[in-house]
């Protein structure tokens, strides 16, 4: 999804943070509210606040919630991400090739061609090599898969990329895809991605990037969103995200993606800034394994559809460093988050939480709130090891509509109920908060509901299984819960709370989420008006 342009939405009472929403609900009942100074001051019987100092609006009987918080986006990367070229949803190979051809004819004769979201499930299976990208000539290009984890290049782009790198074994966790004459493909899977091509794949400059930071942090507002939790380098961090913090639309809570042993550096230059409900860090992640789609979570038992074959263990914990890097996360008092997406993976960031609590006692230190991010394949046995109040299953609902068409190929009807298990971890007394990893996905918490809610896939199919939530536990995970993973105070539209709060046009306990969805009217954050349509 493309973020407006920047002048399209953001802070629309720059003069002050008092408003008055007249004729709103909450919890059925007709209410007035007052926010001053970030805060809700006053919630009376519709028709009976006073006038205040500031602006009010008519809510006309909308539904006030606490804001949505998303807790798991790549902010900067979603503004870069506009930049590209769009390949989601190519239905076939002649429509990817043609989308590289009209955007060869915006680019200059020295820039690369970059391009983002395709997914071959979207045209049947096939799986794109160099030659989708001819019309690139001579130019470099690169084209990013869905999930961020494989890209296709051509041989311009594999040549520079090869002769940075200046090594041709690839790293651990990645393969350089080879045809059977041992010829690069031009597919290049995890940490060949990463490490091989990303390092050489021009950036915009820190203004652009600045510019479109803004502009997808005001497309967040838009959606109900209030604050997130973004996993970005420390590099955009100090460069990009300190510079802005007055101009977001959301509050960001930052965890540092930077995560080779070790860490002093990068971590102590995020340490050094300014921290409030702007821009703040919270902790630190780590990778333990990769992605369903490309049969590379690392998982307990083989794929139903690659018999011997069970994904991989990447980075720190493929080099056995997973527990050294949680110990010192915790020492110095972040947040731990770690992306496991297998059940293998799943275990073993189990185990890690363990470790990182033992430490904690250990050292007289409270436990530290844990992000085990995705969670998307649980062994039973695991679940409820997600009991403890400090761990949050970071889940992204809207991750399931790809990998909810191919469950049936990549773990078979024995493994239904381990997949995506919501309900299982929210009955064993499991924490959800939920997310959406934008750009990777969409970030608006009205589809996740949805899906979390309908258990549907991208065809509108319901996924084998047992896993779906009812909606007052959906919107928690988008709320409440999601603000305790990124250490914010609650808000339950209270006189007292943080006045984050979202309108929607309708309750969304009475929608029939199968067929129709509650639309976005206004949505603050810290009593300022960041989005208003039609009110």
């Amino acid at each position: 999804m493309t973020p407006p342009a920047a002048h399209s939405s953001g802070i629309t009472n720059p003069e002050g943070s008092s408003w008055t929403i007249r004729n709103g609900r909450i919890d059925g009942r007709k209410v007035d509210v007052r926010c001053e100074a970030g805060r809700i001051a006053a919630i009376e019987p519709a028709g009976t606040l006073s006038a205040g100092d500031g602006p009010s609006i008519d809510a006309r009987e909308g539904w006030i919630l606490p804001g949505f918080v998303d807790a798991h986006v790549h902010l900067v990367l979603a503004g870069t991400v506009a930049g590209q070229i769009d390949l989601a949803g190519c239905p076939d190979r002649a429509t990817f090739e043609a989308r590289i051809e009209q955007g060869l004819e915006t680019l200059r004769d020295d820039e690369w061609l970059i391009g983002h979201g395709w997914l071959e499930s979207d045209w049947g299976g096939e799986i794109p090599d160099a030659t989708w990208l001819a019309a690139a000539g001579d130019r470099p290009a690169v084209c990013i898969k869905h999930d961020h984890h494989a890209c296709l290049v051509n041989a311009a782009a594999l040549t520079i990329a090869l002769e940075r790198f200046g090594d041709r074994t690839c790293p651990p966790g990645g393969e350089v895809v080879r045809d059977a004459r041992g010829r690069p493909t031009g597919l290049m899977l995890e940490s060949a991605a990463w490490m091989i091509v990303n390092p050489v794949v021009p950036t915009p400059s820190v203004e652009t990037r600045r510019q479109t930071t803004i502009a997808a942090s005001r497309h967040l507002a838009t959606l109900g969103i209030t604050q997130v939790g973004t996993m970005t380098y420390a590099e955009d961090v100090v460069d990009v995200l300190d510079a802005i913090r007055d101009e977001l639309a959301v509050g960001v809570a930052v965890t540092m993606l930077d995560r080779e042993l070790p860490i002093d550096e990068p971590l102590a230059r995020l340490e050094a800034l300014d921290h409030d409900d702007r821009v703040r860090l919270i902790g630190c992640k780590a990778f333990l394994d990769c992605t369903l789609g490309s049969r590379t979570a690392a998982m307990l038992a083989d794929y139903a559809d690659r018999p011997g074959e069970r994904g991989l263990l990447v980075e720190l914990a493929e080099r056995g460093e997973l527990m050294t890097w949680i110990e010192f996360v915790v020492k110095r008092g972040w947040g731990p988050s770690m992306h496991a997406i297998g059940d293998a993976a799943a275990r073993l960031a189990l185990d890690a939480c363990d470790h990182a609590e033992r430490i904690a006692r250990e050292a007289g230190l409270e436990p530290p709130e844990i992000r085990i991010e995705h969670c998307q394949t649980v062994d039973p046995a695991d679940i409820p090891r997600f009991k403890a109040s400090n761990r949050h299953a970071s889940m992204q609902p809207t991750h399931m509509l790809d990998d909810g068409i191919t469950v049936e190929r990549s773990l078979g009807p024995e493994r239904f109920d381990a997949f995506f298990p919501f309900r299982a971890i929210h009955d064993a007394g499991g924490t959800l908060s939920f997310g959406s990893d934008w750009p990777i996905e969409n970030p608006d918490p009205i589809e996740g509901i949805r899906v979390a809610v309908t258990g549907r896939d991208r065809r509108d199919r319901v996924v084998p299984g047992s896993r779906t939530v009812d909606v007052a536990t959906a919107i928690r995970a988008y709320t409440t819960n999601a603000r305790a993973a990124l250490g914010l105070p609650p808000v339950a539209v209270r006189v007292g709370d943080p006045a984050d709060l979202v309108i929607l046009d309708r309750d969304p306990h009475a929608v029939d989420w199968a067929s129709e969805r509650p639309a976005v009217r206004a949505t603050l954050r810290s009593g300022h008006m960041t989005h208003r349509a039609g009110i």
